[in-house]
Parts: C-alpha cells; structure tokens; sequence
C-alpha cells in the first residue's frame, strides 16, 4: 500500500512540475533574453565597495563589467562608463549614507570605454586616484555608472552603478596570524593561535581584537612609536591593561610581539602573543 502511495505522489509532481514548466502565463523562456551591460558588485543593494588606499601619488586600481546574456557573447561590445555626482546623491538618500565626492583633480577615469571581446564577458574599468592629501577621517567615494553600450546590448538600469568608498590605510593594515597563549589565574593557560585583521585608525594605529576576546567585544588599538615600541590601547569593552614585557613591531618581518595583562577575579590575565603579517 504504502508504495502504492509513493508512485502516485511522485505522478503528480511529476505532472505538477510538467504543467507550471508549460504555464504559458508563468513561463519565461531564458534563450530569448538580450544581453546586459552590468557591474557585478553594484550598488543597487545598497553597498559601497569600500577600498583602502596608502597616501600615495598615484595609485592604480579597477573593477569589471560584465555582459549578462543566455549565450557566450559572440561579437564584442563597447561600454561607455562616466562618472557621476547625480549617483552619489541618490545613494546617500537611499542608504543614509554621507559620502562625498573625491574632488575631481583627485581621481581619472582611465578607461571611460571599456571592450568586451567576443567569447567572453568581462573587461575591466581602470579608474586612478591620488591619495596625497586625504586624511584617514574622509569620507569621500567615487560613483561610477555604465551609460551605453554598443550592438544591441542593453545597460542594467539595476545594476549599473557602483560606488567605490575611498578610506587610508596605513602601512600595517591587513590579515595577520597570532599565536601565544593567555594564562588564566585560576582556569589554567590556553593557547592563542588565530587570524587576526588589522584595520588603519591613523597612519601609526590600527585596531585589532584583543587576545582572542574579540566575541565579548574586547578590542584594541595597536599604535607604532618612532622607536618601533608599540603602544597598548584598550578599546570597545576591554579593561584597563598593563603592558609587560616586550611590546614591539618588527617591520622587516612585519610583526608584532606583545606582552600584557588585566586584572580580574583571582587575578591577573596574562597575554603573550606574536602577530605576523600573512598577506
């Protein structure tokens, strides 16, 4: 009986399937859509692409368009890309957002028309910045948006702009490995061994996760003296702590070696980690 059951169930799926697949009403046949000029990474979810910058003349940077469509495209496209202010400002409206637009003697588009060769579908945007006279508390971005293309090929009106942030980064910024270990006054020691991110503050700050406390919202701040002493400074919820010991950065292997400590129950939590740069 109960296979009996089952073949039933599985023909009417099977004639269910059939029919919403034949639903003329319903049915969108893909082989008929037109290629699309788009920027994968857009902004019409509201999210900036934020990129992080050393203080530099000139730095060199891009990011893809691409031509959506059912089949491989099989003659290349144009497409036209511009700046605009208008985008920014509607952004801002739509996210709450404040960004400014980077000053134009500050950015240069390199490629305003991009080409998609045939038999494929991407082609990069090439856009310079110069980053000389920012300050690491701007809050500027660029807005770039796709505004036509050639043989036939429709411009995505959702996915057609895209909106670079523009942040410094100092010369400690990236992804880091720690390993040490954190000696507890009464739950014994443990091992600290973990990837670790530093984001730029200034240009001789970052801020990273203290120990491996960052799940209870314990961070710190990371701050490179002239002498390549680090300075300790606690941040979000970490008690006030105690440098011991080495708290250094070595910048030919570019890392870290830090010793501190902060008082609690039964005593001292004592930290002991090295922080290499991986990236």
């Amino acid at each position: 009986m109960k296979k009996f059951l089952y073949v039933v169930a599985a023909a009417g799926l099977t004639a269910s399937l059939s029919s919403c697949l034949n639903d003329d009403e319903h049915y969108v046949d893909f082989k008929n859509v037109g290629a699309i000029a788009e920027i994968p990474s857009s902004a019409f979810y509201g999210i900036e692409d934020a990129r992080s910058y050393l203080q530099v003349a000139a730095a060199t940077d891009s990011f893809d368009v691409n031509i959506a469509s059912p089949n491989m495209p099989s003659q290349n496209t144009d497409v036209t890309v511009a700046i605009d202010p208008a985008a920014l400002t509607a952004y801002n409206t739509q996210n709450g957002t404040n960004y400014q637009i980077l000053p134009a003697s500050l950015y240069k588009l390199l490629t305003p028309t991009v080409t998609v060769r045939a038999g494929t579908r991407l082609a990069p945007v090439a856009f310079q910045l110069n980053t000389t006279t920012l300050k690491f508390t701007d809050n500027y971005a660029v807005p770039f948006v796709l505004k036509s293309a050639t043989n036939g090929v429709t411009v995505s009106s959702n996915y057609g702009t895209k909106i670079i942030a523009i942040k410094l980064r100092n010369n400690y910024e990236g992804t880091y490995q720690a390993t040490g270990q954190f000696v507890h006054p009464t739950a014994g020691t443990r091992a600290i061994n973990r990837s670790k991110t530093l984001n730029s503050i200034d240009a001789n700050t970052s801020q990273t996760e203290y120990a491996d406390l960052g799940g209870s919202g314990f961070l710190m701040w990371l701050r490179v003296n002239a002498d390549n002493t680090v300075t300790i400074i606690p941040r979000g919820s970490t008690p006030t702590t105690v440098q011991t010991g080495t708290n250094s950065y070595n910048p030919a292997t570019r890392t870290f070696t830090l010793s501190y400590q902060y008082a609690g129950a039964g005593g001292n939590r004592v930290i002991t980690e090295t922080i290499r740069r991986v990236n």
